[in-house]
């Protein structure tokens, strides 16, 4: 390192020279090319000294610098050059353990929500008022049973007498999500119905609703027998009363879905969509989807049937017969039903 006398030195030189080339520049002559051209060769020999000795240190601190700015690269490349090809496999194999902790991961959180649909879909089961094995299950009310669906009486909001239910025996949340099978058997009990209730001068009105399918619902497919001519009039009445159900500016689908002529009616309606659903006898009628399930009325059908027949929605609700009015009301349903039930052929 240089002392503090030589640092002097140099920088009074160097002032020097500065002093002598500004006096010459004011005289306006030029009295020497370069700072050192009066110098003696003492004064030479000494200034390269002090410049070669000052330059080495200022390179030496650079260079140093330099290597402090490399050292991690070089040690990564030394460490590199040390293991070689075992630090890319170790890697790769680390890479690899993440994935499969990742795979593990998402099957485990698939496997927990697969059991917490399970035990929803068994919770479901238990509580299924229309689930054959359900202890509440009004079995009085019981009138035939096939393979895959049943029938049965209205128990609560029946709006005439031989208000049936037409039930899936499994739990299915609209005929939209039914097998094949299960709606070929509602098709026959529908086909039963209208053929006994054509003996007594009627026609039936079948409707569903379809909502909820979070909380795993058992469709029904309600029939209703009515006079001719209440079934001329009724596809008028529904048909006003989907047009105005929901705001139709809001609604993002048709309000009415035209049935008639349809066999299946998730050819006109997708599977897990909530609805409404129509028909006048096996010809079709009309669907609504349903768009904002909050605002409606789970008794829209039995609302717009009980102003069909004139009679009081709110009350026929609430109406429920003793089980043994029950009884005898099912004993003649039965005894109507029995020359036309199809599930007779399968005993």
């Amino acid at each position: 390192m240089m002392s503090e006398q030589e640092k002097a030195q140099r920088d009074k030189f160097v002032h020097d020279s500065k002093k002598a080339d500004f006096a010459d520049q004011r005289k306006g002559e030029r009295q020497q090319y370069f700072a050192d051209d009066n110098m003696s060769v003492d004064e030479m020999v000494r200034r390269e000294k002090l410049s070669t000795r000052w330059d080495y240190e200022e390179n030496m601190a650079q260079a140093g610098a330099a290597s402090k700015r490399k050292a991690p690269e070089k040690a990564f490349d030394a460490e590199e050059d040390e293991y070689g090809a075992n630090l890319g496999n170790t890697l790769k194999k680390m890479e690899s353990k993440d994935k499969k902790m990742k795979t593990a991961d998402l099957e485990e959180r698939a496997k927990r929500i697969a059991v917490q649909e399970h035990q929803k879909s068994e919770a479901a089961t238990t509580r299924d008022p229309f689930n054959l094995d359900n202890p509440k299950f009004p079995k009085h009310m019981l009138v035939a049973v096939g393979t895959r669906a049943y029938l049965m009486l209205q128990t609560r909001g029946r709006v005439c007498d031989g208000h049936c239910l037409i039930v899936p025996i499994a739990l299915c949340p609209s005929t939209t999500n039914c097998d094949e099978d299960t709606l070929e058997e509602m098709r026959n009990f529908k086909k039963c119905l209208m053929q006994m209730f054509h003996t007594m001068d009627q026609d039936c009105i079948f409707h569903e609703t379809a909502t909820g399918f979070n909380r795993h619902p058992h469709i029904v497919v309600e029939c209703v027998p009515v006079s001719r001519k209440t079934a001329a009039n009724a596809p008028m009445y529904f048909k006003k009363a989907l047009a105005e159900c929901e705001n139709e500016w809001e609604a993002q689908n048709k309000s009415i879905i035209d049935t008639r002529g349809v066999r299946k009616l998730s050819s006109k309606i997708p599977k897990n969509m909530p609805y409404f659903s129509v028909e006048f006898g096996l010809q079709g009628g009309f669907a609504h989807v349903i768009e904002n399930e909050g605002a409606w009325s789970k008794h829209f059908g039995i609302d717009i049937m009980a102003g069909l027949l004139r009679k009081d929605a709110e009350i026929l609700k609430r109406e429920r017969s003793d089980i043994a009015h029950e009884r005898r009301l099912c004993e003649m349903f039965k005894a109507g039903f029995e020359q036309f039930d199809w599930t007779k052929a399968l005993q």
